[in-house]
């Protein structure tokens, strides 16, 4: 302990003391006129002192000495600099945030009831003038209940809470709460954090800190539970063709996280909500085993199911959901030419195609029927003359509604005025080249994306022998060129469909791609991006967003058109419509049986705007979506899993936390030993008030004295 200050330059003030002591020191002669006649007869004799002049009036010099010292230690501002004894628990008002993790691994075992409990004993805890906050957290924190001394108020929030589906994040709840505690005036300020600590949720770059002089105050549940846990990892699904429906074989990954073996556990395939299949499996310590079920026939329309295991500790992870829709084969028709074979390869090449796979059909481009465009979503017109009269303007309606059309330009190819309307450009008679290839390719579009890695394929390898010019219409994208810069593939839209002139044949004479161990990936991307062709997801994860119209394309071209408006049905019964600029009545049109954010652990929204319709995708299980406004359309299901990140239960070290989240001088049990800074401590003890006050007072009296003293030696 010693005494500092503030301002210590203020302390040269002190030189002014040199003031009072010339002014006493200073001799000074009194002067008596006396009149005298004329001095010129008297002799000029100087004066001098013949002693040294001292203080006579000490009172008034200590005044004025006294004065001055004062005034320039008021100004420097003196303090003790003392270490602050450590204020004991609820001996003054507290600034108190109680941090509640819900997580989905805080379902695991009795951990939620052990935090329920945790967080009663700290709200049984507080003094008659504490202050606490509520917020519960998993990747995002909320506010449950704001700032208050009601403590009737906080178990009743606390009440409604319960373990979500999504995964742990410390940073954004310690950044809430660091904003509360920064903004109280209270002396004393903890953030109480009761979590079982997993560290998947702590990274030591997010840099979120408690501000300087908050305690941080880690309640740690579940110690000692290591009961293991088993999780459904992943459900695979093996499609083969059964007549005009698909036989579908699911696979189930079973993963023991425990560090003992898991004897006989039941896994069982649902159906819609019916079990139609059971298997038993032994899992070894730390180890995973595959499960194979019997095949099933998938409906027309298509199925939703779930693959389950026995119950455990962690009942998150214990269930894997999914969607399986029909017909993910991409159905195309190739119009061939009058050259016998020139679809040879085009239609062996696609026919082996998977994920998605190809039904392919081929025939001669006069015997093209009008039919048989129902339920084709890509046409393939091979070294042929487009179609006239009828069938060729149906064909031109069909692309218009979203079909895809494939124009590969060989010897026969010709096209009507009518027709050169739809696509990408004009292309002129046949050229001789001499072993031509591709020179310029747009690898950032999705035809061309897969061949920009390496050793992904060569292109660049092929021979062109010949070829037929094209000259792109304004609104068209070349997408390749030959190495002279002459267009090789040009792509347009039309309507709602999309049109792909390739100025080449697939055959093997006019070039020898088909040749090319590159032509089959790249026939199938073709096709693909020709059919606008969409993964059908089969789940989804919590925490992802639903692109609602690109989800809805996926389901297949039939039902390319998203609705205007749908209403969407949570996993917990929560309703929400979503119109077509966005989500429309999100917090309105919430059901009676459904939860609220803050309570039920999910949350549904929307993101506005014409561009794209999301839906947050927030709960485990499945989501009912349902066309029309009032929601009494056809309902299709997506489903949504769990992040199985969160069910790694290792434990953060709790000294590692306090470390990273807190600033010097707060500790984790609670007590505080803020280490002020000199200004906090000057401000605490406000000693130049009391200087000053003194100074001016003196500054007062010593007119007053020196007029007396001045009186009383005339």
């Amino acid at each position: 302990m010693g005494l500092s200050f503030l301002a210590p330059a203020f302390l040269l003030g002190l030189a002014a003391l040199a003031v009072p002591i010339l002014v006493h020191l200073t001799q000074r002669q009194r002067k008596d006129v006396v009149e005298f006649p004329s001095l010129m007869f008297l002799e000029r004799i100087p004066y001098r002192s013949v002693r040294r002049q001292r203080i006579r009036h000490w009172m008034l010099f200590l005044i004025r000495c006294l004065a001055i010292v004062l005034l320039a230690a008021a100004f420097s501002r003196p303090f003790l600099d003392r270490p602050d004894p450590p204020l004991a628990l609820g001996a003054t008002a507290r600034e108190v945030v109680i941090l509640v993790d819900r997580s989905y691994s805080m379902g695991y075992g009795e951990r939620w009831a052990d935090a329920g409990a945790a967080v009663r004993r700290v709200v049984g805890e507080l003094g008659p003038e504490d202050r606490a906050t509520l917020i519960a957290f998993d990747e995002a924190a909320v506010e449950v209940v704001p700032a208050t001394t009601d403590r009737g108020r906080i178990l009743a929030a606390l009440d409604t809470l319960a373990p979500g589906s999504r995964t742990t994040r410390y940073a954004p709840a310690l950044q809430l709460a660091g904003r509360i505690l920064a903004a109280s005036q209270r002396p004393r300020r903890e953030a109480v954090l009761v979590s079982d600590l997993q560290r998947r949720g702590w990274g030591a770059a997010e840099g979120a800190k408690l501000p300087a002089g908050a305690a941080l105050v880690p309640v740690v549940v579940g110690a000692g539970d290591d009961a293991g846990n088993a999780m459904v990892a992943a459900v695979t699904f093996r499609r083969e063709p059964d007549g005009r429906a698909e036989r579908v074989t699911a696979t189930a990954r079973v993963v023991n996280g425990g560090d003992s073996p898991v004897r006989g556990l039941a896994v069982a395939l649902e159906l819609e909500g019916r079990e139609v299949q059971s298997r038993r499996v032994d899992v070894e310590a730390r180890g995973a085993a595959s499960v194979v079920f019997d095949p099933f026939i998938l409906a027309g329309g298509g199925t939703w199911g779930t693959v389950r295991i026995a119950r455990d500790a962690l009942p998150a992870d214990d269930a894997h959901h999914f969607t399986l829709a029909p017909g993910q084969a991409i159905p195309v028709l190739v119009l061939e030419g009058p050259e016998p074979g020139s679809s040879l390869y085009v239609r062996r090449a696609l026919s082996i195609g998977e994920a998605p796979g190809f039904r392919v059909e081929a025939r001669p481009a006069g015997w093209f029927r009008t039919s048989e465009l129902d339920d084709k979503a890509v046409v393939v017109l091979n070294d042929a003359p487009f179609p006239t009269g009828g069938t060729g303007l149906r064909l031109r309606e069909w692309i218009e509604e979203g079909g895809g059309l494939i124009v590969a330009l060989g010897e026969a190819s010709r096209v009507t005025d009518d027709a050169a309307a739809l696509l990408p450009g004009r292309f002129g008679p046949p050229v001789d080249r001499e072993g031509a290839a591709l020179g310029r390719i747009d690898y950032g579009h999705p035809i061309f994306e897969p061949f920009a890695l390496p050793r992904s394929g060569d292109l660049t390898a092929a021979r062109f022998y010949r070829t037929r010019p094209i000259e792109p219409a304004d609104s068209a994208r070349v997408l390749a060129r030959f190495d002279d810069g002459a267009p090789a593939l040009v792509e347009g839209r039309y309507g709602r469909g999309r049109v792909l002139l390739w100025a080449s044949s697939f055959d093997a004479f006019w070039n020898d791609l088909a040749l090319q161990p590159v032509f089959l990936p790249f026939v199938h991307r073709l096709a693909r991006h020709a059919a606008g062709h969409a993964e059908s997801r089969p789940s989804y994860t919590v925490g992802q967003a639903l692109d609602l119209d690109g989800w809805w394309e996926a389901a297949g071209r039939a039902q390319a058109t998203a609705p205007g408006a749908v209403v969407v049905r949570t996993p917990s019964g929560r309703r929400i419509e979503v119109g077509t600029g966005g989500a429309e009545g999100a917090a309105a049109a919430e059901s009676a049986d459904g939860e609220m954010a803050g309570a039920g652990g999910g949350r549904v929204g929307g993101a506005a705007g014409a561009a794209a319709r999301l839906i947050e995708l927030l709960e485990q299980g499945f989501y009912e979506i349902r066309e029309g406004g009032r929601g009494d359309g056809a309902a299709r299901v997506v489903a949504v899993n769990v992040d199985l990140a969160e069910s790694d239960l290792a434990r953060l070290d709790a000294e590692e936390l306090v470390a990273a989240a807190t600033a010097p001088g707060a500790t984790a049990a609670g007590e505080e030993t803020a280490e002020l800074g000199p200004a906090e401590r000057e401000r605490q003890q406000r000693w130049w008030w009391y200087l000053l006050a003194g100074a001016l007072g003196l500054l007062a009296v010593e007119p007053v004295l020196a007029n007396r003293l001045s009186r009383a030696g005339a």
